[in-house]
């Protein structure tokens, strides 16, 4: 399954199923990403993501391990949103598609996401570049939620 094709496909019905969610203010643009490798290695580790969102300075804060992948590298960060609306898909991302020799590999990572605005929906998922692996989200509408949630998708 091609990754691009998917993820815009997910987009558009994270947007579509935003409704009137949205704040009628701008949407809520990537200002800055980083993702640091904390450990990889060989072998198959549980794909786990936590996500902390800071909104005294609309930044998103991950920890997680992407796992699975036979390809080599180092870890990049994605993002898409639609103008209509103010939930954002983050992905984590094999970098290089260069498999590994004989080796299924796993990324122990932190990232951080900074936004312009706070939007009311990040979700974030871990892929190569192939396939598309797990998915978490953050809900962070405070008319929708008391406080904000992390569910797995």
């Amino acid at each position: 399954m091609n990754r691009r094709t998917f993820l815009s496909g997910v987009s558009s019905g994270l947007v579509a199923a935003s409704g009137c969610l949205g704040s009628g203010t701008s949407t809520p643009v990537v200002t800055d990403r980083d993702v640091t490798v904390v450990d990889r290695g060989c072998g198959e580790k549980e794909n786990t993501a936590s996500l902390e969102y800071d909104t005294s300075i609309d930044q998103l804060h991950l920890e997680g391990v992407v796992s699975g992948t036979t390809n080599c590298g180092g870890l990049d960060i994605s993002y898409t949103n639609n103008e209509s609306s103010d939930r954002v898909i983050v992905e984590v991302i094999v970098a290089d598609s260069a498999e590994c020799p004989s080796c299924t590999r796993y990324y122990d990572y932190e990232a951080t996401v900074s936004f312009r605005e706070t939007p009311s929906v990040v979700a974030v998922f871990h892929s190569d570049p192939e396939l598309l692996g797990d998915g978490w989200t953050v809900l962070l509408d405070e008319s929708k939620t008391e406080k904000p949630t992390t569910e797995t998708m």
